[in-house]
């Protein structure tokens, strides 16, 4: 990206801050693999794992969100260091409307979330909504803080949250019965801790409605080969949450053609009080 196409550099080059949404991404687990490959080659073959996954789940998402991403009104910017990612999309512009860049950040977040448990990897963090600067030079602004702090202290498991200013921001247009509010509702559940999370396996369900099932099946293989390579206490029930957010996700679709009991994973604490929003409604 050259300088002066920063959506965060002023008409001078200097570095602004604009209303956007925001979001803090963390690799979980990523220290603790780090530490437990001492030797060269095993570290650098997960190095290369990790590259590999972070590059094709960015391909995907640029591929099958290529009309949002052409339909922007301004560009956003994402900036990779250490395990995170930050990103941040502008919507201070009179044609641009904050809900639809939420909207569109929040389908992002999807399904780049859904490629790179597919690879074996999952993540967390939050999407907020204020003031920022990210350029390549500098990451500045208090809603990056508040989505850091979410992602550290709040997100705990593999969940993306939505911080309460933008969920505040999205309840009325959630409440109307237009098509993409109705697509809106289906990307975000609300767990038992009453925060709002982006529900990322949607991201396996074609426009049609119906479900590409192989890869819940590999979300499912992975998720159990995670569990399998942990042993600290602290981390185990992080695995447990996406457990039986997967089994959730199979019971809601479990009309849909190609389901069968082989997607879900074997567990004895299957209840859940994790809800998608379109089905709260109040």
């Amino acid at each position: 990206m050259s300088p002066n196409s920063s959506p965060y550099l002023d008409s001078g080059g200097q570095p602004c801050l604009r209303k956007s949404i925001v979001g803090f991404l963390d690799l979980l687990g990523f220290s603790q693999m780090a530490i437990a490959e001492t030797e060269l080659e095993p570290s650098q073959k997960l190095l290369r794992r990790i590259s590999a996954a972070i590059d094709n789940s960015r391909i995907h998402v640029r591929r099958i969100l290529a009309d949002d991403f052409a339909n922007r009104p301004v560009s956003g910017t994402v900036k990779f260091f250490s395990d995170n990612l930050v990103l941040a999309y502008p919507c201070d512009l009179e044609e641009d409307i904050p809900e639809a860049t939420a909207g569109f950040v929040i389908r992002c977040a999807q399904h780049y979330q859904l490629q790179m448990s597919l690879h074996g990897f999952f993540l967390r963090g939050s999407l907020t909504l204020g003031s920022v600067c990210l350029t390549e030079d500098i990451i500045f602004g208090a809603s990056l803080i508040e989505s850091y702090q979410l992602e550290s202290k709040a997100a705990i498991v593999p969940r993306v949250l939505l911080s309460y200013t933008l969920r505040d921001l999205l309840i009325p247009s959630l409440r109307t019965e237009h098509s993409l509010a109705a697509e809106a509702r289906q990307s975000i559940c609300r767990d038992i801790d009453g925060w709002w999370f982006v529900n990322y396996l949607q991201a396996a369900t074609h426009p049609d409605g119906q479900i590409d099932w192989e890869l819940i099946h590999q979300h499912k293989v992975n998720v159990l080969a995670a569990t399998a390579g942990v042993t600290r206490h602290d981390i185990l029930p992080k695995f447990g949450w996406v457990a039986r957010y997967h089994n959730l996700f199979c019971h809601w679709h479990r009309l849909v053609p190609g389901f069968t009991d082989d997607v879900l994973i074997p567990r004895h604490d299957a209840e859940s009080m994790i809800q998608r929003i379109d089905d709260i409604r109040s």
